[in-house]
């Protein structure tokens, strides 16, 4: 029933523009075209060829617009089945009347996520490469939508199905043992098998460790500001975004909560976030506001302490720059700002705020000296923590999948040396099978589908 319908929806951004295109998909795609489209060539609608026509509301008669018509039969499109597409004007009203018409003739609206949901289904591709049109489509900087493109063509699924290979030589070999008998088959080797399923368990682990890594290049680096109030993060963030995005004010304490913005540094993604000035306060507001910044520094990939080099700075303020790399395990840099004041850091304070960062440099946010600097060694840190670009796994239910494998994975080792279990050896093996090919293969859980695609467009 799910399949039968033919689906309708607005493949391009919503808004005003010179093109929008309205794709329909499913059986009745010829059936709905000859009720809505007249082409004005004799030679009508034929198949991959743009024909220029009205596109008819079949109810009235009205002319709705002006467009382009191209059908596309199956199987090689990209949901596998039939396939038309309109290109009217952009304008969304004309877009609203087209699909509206569609669904009179028989269309049904498409849900998120549908039109790949469908190609999935029809073995266009596969899960992970579905997932990689969702972040294709998401992507903010040059790196994620690089990541997402090889993951559309099939890198980590190649990978996946290596692993798989090498699973299912070793389910083959303990297979094999309770389909012969002794005399047939050559003596086992019960260390060879545990070594087997170990190679496969460090290919996992490879894959599960660039988990953080390959979220990172997905969603943004974490780069979170800290500083005492005043000491011009919010400015140093505007230099970095190249507009005014952070409200900055001379009062302490303007920023009382926290505020992200992406930019693109090299081709990375960076999630800069401002928080509020670290400080005890009488006020609850600000505290509240302190708090947040405290937690939000527990999550950040990169600190970057602000300090106001203008001003006096003692020993016991030091740790108002940032918090301790023991309590976040986040890369550190210190900003001395203000480079264009005199300077009056002593030199204590100086070496106790740099003396456990990554970076140490000097910054003006009002003059801009220093700020090409600090993109640069965000960049270089960045690099560092994502490492060498590969297909890696970016989401969670990649995660988890691949965790439960490993679970199985461990049971299998333990069984496989004992000898005399083969049968358990090869049921654990199975099970972890299962949850590898769950990550690529259509499988009938339809909440977990349901979850996949909710997270896509309509008309995607």
């Amino acid at each position: 029933m799910y399949l039968s319908d033919t689906i309708v929806a607005c493949a391009t951004a919503p808004g005003r523009g010179a093109i929008a295109i309205v794709r329909l998909s499913g059986p009745q795609c010829v059936a709905i075209a000859e009720r809505m489209f007249q082409p004005r060539s004799q030679c009508g609608l034929e198949p991959w060829r743009l024909t220029r026509g009205n596109v008819i509301d079949s109810r009235s008669g009205q002319c709705l617009d002006d467009a382009l018509a191209v059908y596309c039969p199956a199987p090689r499109t990209y949901t596998g089945e039939d396939v038309l597409e309109f290109h009217c004007h952009g304008a969304p009203v004309v877009v609203e009347q087209v699909v509206a018409g569609a669904v009179a003739c028989g269309a049904r609206v498409a849900e998120p996520g549908e039109f790949s949901r469908r190609a999935v289904l029809n073995g266009k591709m596969d899960l992970l490469q579905a997932e990689a049109i969702a972040d294709l489509v998401n992507a903010r900087v040059a790196a994620g939508a690089r990541a997402a493109w090889d993951q559309l063509q099939g890198a980590l699924s190649r990978r996946l199905q290596s692993i798989r290979h090498d699973l299912l030589r070793v389910l083959a070999d303990v297979e094999a043992s309770l389909d012969f008998s002794d005399d047939e088959l050559p003596e086992e080797d019960c260390q060879r098998r545990v070594d087997a399923i170990a190679a496969v368990q460090k290919e996992i682990r490879n894959l599960l460790s660039g988990f953080s890594a390959s979220r990172r290049v997905r969603n943004g680096i974490r780069v979170v500001f800290t500083g005492l109030p005043n000491a011009g993060k919010s400015s140093l963030i505007n230099r970095l975004l190249g507009f005014g995005r952070m409200i900055v004010s001379k009062e302490p304490g303007t920023t009382r909560d926290v505020v992200e913005e992406c930019v693109d540094l090299g081709g990375m993604a960076f999630v800069l976030a401002d928080t509020a000035g670290l400080r005890e306060s009488d006020s609850s507001a600000e505290t509240e506001a302190v708090s947040r910044a405290r937690a939000t520094l527990r999550e950040a990939d990169v600190t970057v302490c602000v300090v106001d080099s203008s001003v006096p700075y003692d020993a016991a303020d030091a740790e108002g720059g940032g918090m301790p790399r023991e309590e976040t395990g986040a890369r550190r840099v210190v900003v001395f700002n203000k480079s264009d004041l005199a300077c009056v850091l002593t030199r204590a304070a100086r070496e106790s705020l740099s003396r456990r960062a990554d970076r140490v440099l000097r910054a003006s946010a009002a003059t801009g000296e220093g700020c090409d600097a600090l993109g640069e060694a965000l960049r270089e840190i960045g690099s560092d923590i994502t490492g060498p670009e590969a297909a890696g796994i970016s989401r969670i239910r990649h995660q988890e999948a691949l965790g439960r494998t490993l679970e199985s994975l461990a049971a299998a080792r333990t069984l496989a040396a004992d000898e005399t279990v083969p049968e358990l050896v090869a049921l654990e093996l199975r099970q972890a099978l299962r949850e590898l090919e769950s990550l690529t293969q259509p499988f009938d859980n339809e909440e977990v589908l349901d979850r996949i695609f909710a997270e896509f467009c309509i008309g995607k």
